[in-house]
């Protein structure tokens, strides 16, 4: 469900500051009990999109299904995917575009566990400031638009600078990609300027860039800040709807392992079905982002799926696969299997 949308830029700006602080903290969160069967190690960047493992490991459902799972915290999805890798961690949750094109690249043969979080409406936008002469997508033809820094995908070059202005390098820039060319406007029309999230607000009221894409919590914290105002939302049109990220574990490890990636599945279905009503996740906040019970109830969620979809992920693969991310096809039974 979508919650209602309040000026609450200072709580969100504080789940952001907090989660880094707690992965930064390399803490790790043991479901704890006698599981009375294996233990999971399952590897986040703390956020929103995973918020519902840490309700279901609360309420024991992890447990419940014969499982003890362990939360590692990292700063970054590269680190955290260093750690799939190296069989530091079982399962990894992130953003499906950056999963996607590690396998397609073959830097890991990865096998799709779950559905983690689509997306809604007003949860990903391109925003200007009030005032502007961009008030439809055609107006950010040839205009510099900020986005947040890419993770896995490389459009950057050995030494650090940007080497595309056509090929998408993260999620947001895919889905923006595909609206704005469903609105007529080509996508390399627009010049993409990765940006820190962090600075992207300032570089906006000051005019380096004329708009800026972003997810929450930085389109309210804009809103709040500036009056910013929506020119696109990236999720509309052909990308309603869309998955954002999931949870992955290597192929070798779900071969050698699927009756407890089959417990993962169902408590964490459980989990996301609880979170579907906003309240375990607005309760579950201020525990490991240090926010208040009052900041959390404000704050916009997307979609917690309770099982997976293959047709619907399958919709970032081709999405990819359109832009030029990634060279061939990639079909979901690839990492689902069958």
């Amino acid at each position: 469900m979508r919650l209602v949308r309040a000026s609450a830029a200072a709580s969100r700006i504080a789940l952001i500051t907090m989660s880094a602080a707690l992965a930064a903290s390399g803490c790790s969160i043991s479901g704890g009990g006698n599981s009375g069967g294996g233990q999971l190690t399952v590897g986040i960047v703390p956020g929103i999109d995973n918020s519902p493992l840490m309700v279901g490991q609360q309420e024991g459902l992890f447990r419940d299904h014969g499982l003890n799972v362990v939360i590692q915290n990292f700063t970054s999805l590269k680190s955290e995917f260093q750690a799939l890798r190296n069989g530091s961690v079982d399962i990894a949750a992130g953003d499906y575009a950056d999963f996607f094109y590690e396998e397609a690249t073959n830097m890991a043969s990865l096998h799709l566990v779950a559905d983690g979080y689509d997306a809604a409406t007003g949860v990903m936008e391109v925003l200007t400031l009030p005032g502007s002469k961009i008030t439809t997508p055609q107006g950010l033809k040839n205009r510099v638009v900020a986005t947040p820094e890419p993770q896995l995908i490389k459009s950057f070059s050995s030494t650090g600078s940007y080497t595309s202005d056509i090929v998408p390098y993260s999620i947001e820039t895919l889905a923006t990609d595909s609206v704005l060319l469903s609105d007529g406007v080509p996508p390399a029309s627009v010049k993409w300027r990765p940006t820190p999230a962090q600075d992207m607000i300032r570089e906006l009221g000051s005019g380096q860039v004329s708009a800026i894409l972003a997810t929450e919590p930085y389109v309210v914290a804009a809103e709040s800040q500036l009056g910013a105002v929506e020119v696109v939302d990236s999720v509309s049109g052909p990308t309603v709807s869309l998955p954002l990220s999931g949870y992955f574990s290597l192929a070798s490890y779900a071969d050698a392992h699927g009756s407890q990636l089959e417990q993962f599945q169902a408590a964490l279905g459980s989990a996301q079905a609880d979170a579907a009503t906003g309240g375990p996740v607005q309760a579950m906040l201020p525990h490991f982002t240090g926010m208040s019970g009052q900041d959390a109830a404000l704050e916009t969620l997307g979609l917690f799926p309770t099982s997976l979809s293959v047709g619907q992920v399958q919709r970032v693969a081709d999405l990819m696969y359109d832009a030029g991310v990634i060279n061939s096809p990639l079909p979901m039974s690839r990492l689902v299997g069958g």
